[in-house]
């Protein structure tokens, strides 16, 4: 079975974001407001906000970080439309988390045309923002002491001892991801970094839970994105150049890391991405570009493993020999024999920016972008038909993966 033969579970007809970063003067629901309308506006043949039956965004902190609550009766006002409106709460894969939503109401046959939002506003509470994110972890964690650099650098630090013996190259490799993915988001005129940063940049920023530094981590960012998703035999209603949601996966696992049976690889991962190529016939082989999970770059190494890309503990050898091949490419593909992958053209939430509930929404964005050819300056040179997205939540207590096809 090919991508071409798999049948489309959605249509994603129009997409729209906003530029991620310090947005002070933007409240939450102007920022989905304006990513709404931007994709409204993306649509080809146009759209009348009339023919969205059902809303579902996604969110993790609003009513912590902008005393906010009841966002369905917000955006009800904003939009000017009666209709259902789902929230999703999943922490960083809230945006990925309703998008399955999205497909499942879809699929049921209960919709036909629905939009799809993501957004935070973390900046509001930033001094407060590490105790906020780790609602997404066990409270005995956050009883013990730990951020969720803390959590990631117990993650890092044991995948460090397990698999290089130490040895500086899977150090320097981590590091490559930082320098990779803010290198890729040069050109992206929504990032909120726009430059670059050496490996060794990296390893000599500063220190926040060894073996994390200050550039392993992604930033406390504000922004929104949305979707407008279709049944597929309506595509054509809005657009000539749909692109489709061939696949829409969810895994969930232990909130805590310390009852899981690893702590150096994201089970969630393995089981959501294993879904989806069972339920398209493609392996990691058929994927030219993915959007990855990377809040901490050690997560880029771990999705590398867990989706089949590599094969276990050999992410690092696989970066370091990758990044040395291939550093200076406007796109610096992971190469496993004769496959190339592109992680992250945009930059990740590593240098794009990371407010938590827009992520999964921005990845599909992106995605959309790239294999439409209409990705502005980080646009991949190549010819896209496959493009895979993966959002996780919390330290991998849930997962979504979507595989998109032209």
């Amino acid at each position: 079975m090919t991508a071409n033969q798999v049948k489309p579970i959605a249509a994603i007809v129009g997409a729209g974001r906003t530029k991620f970063g310090e947005l002070w003067y933007d409240d939450p629901e102007r920022l989905l407001f304006d990513a709404g309308l931007s994709c409204m506006e993306s649509v080809d043949k146009g759209i009348h906000r009339n023919q969205l039956e059902a809303c579902f965004f996604g969110s993790f902190l609003y009513q912590a970080t902008n005393k906010m609550g009841l966002v369905p009766g917000h955006m009800s006002k904003e939009l000017g439309l009666n209709v259902p409106i789902t929230m999703t709460e999943a922490a960083c894969a809230s945006g990925g988390s309703a998008i399955y939503s999205a497909c499942l109401a879809l699929r049921s046959g209960q919709y036909d045309t629905v939009l799809v939002g993501g957004f935070e506003k973390m900046t509001d509470r930033s001094n407060k923002i590490s105790d906020d994110l780790m609602f997404a972890a066990d409270p005995s964690e956050f009883g013990a002491g730990f951020t969720f650099p803390g959590l990631y650098a117990t993650m890092m630090s044991r995948y460090i001892y397990d698999y290089s013996e130490g040895k500086q190259e899977c150090e320097d490799a981590l590091a490559m991801v930082s320098s990779k993915n803010h290198h890729h988001a040069i050109k992206n005129d929504f990032a909120q970094f726009r430059r670059e940063f050496t490996p060794e940049a990296v390893k000599k920023s500063s220190l926040v839970a060894y073996p994390i530094r200050l550039l392993h981590c992604s930033p406390v960012s504000d922004g929104a994105a949305a979707l407008i998703l279709t049944v597929p035999e309506k595509a054509s209603m809005y657009t000539d150049t749909p692109i489709y949601i061939i696949s829409s996966q969810l895994a969930t696992h232990d909130v805590s890391i310390y009852t899981r049976e690893s702590i150096t690889s994201i089970k969630t991962t393995k089981l959501a991405s294993t879904a989806a190529f069972k339920e398209t016939g493609l392996s990691y082989k058929d994927i030219q570009i993915a959007e990855v999970h990377d809040c901490f770059t050690i997560e880029e190494a771990m999705f590398l493993e867990d989706s089949g890309y590599y094969k276990k503990g050999e992410a690092w050898k696989g970066i370091y020999e990758s990044y040395e091949a291939n550093k200076g490419l406007k796109h610096v593909p992971y190469v496993n024999g004769q496959n190339e992958l592109i992680v992250n053209p945009g930059g990740g939430l590593k240098a794009d920016g990371h407010p938590v509930g827009a992520t999964g929404v921005r990845q599909v964005y992106e995605a959309w972008a790239q294999l439409r050819g209409q990705a502005g300056g980080q646009q991949v040179e190549e010819k896209l038909d496959t493009a895979l997205c993966h959002n996780i939540g919390g330290t991998g207590a849930i997962c979504t993966v979507h595989i998109l096809r032209r």
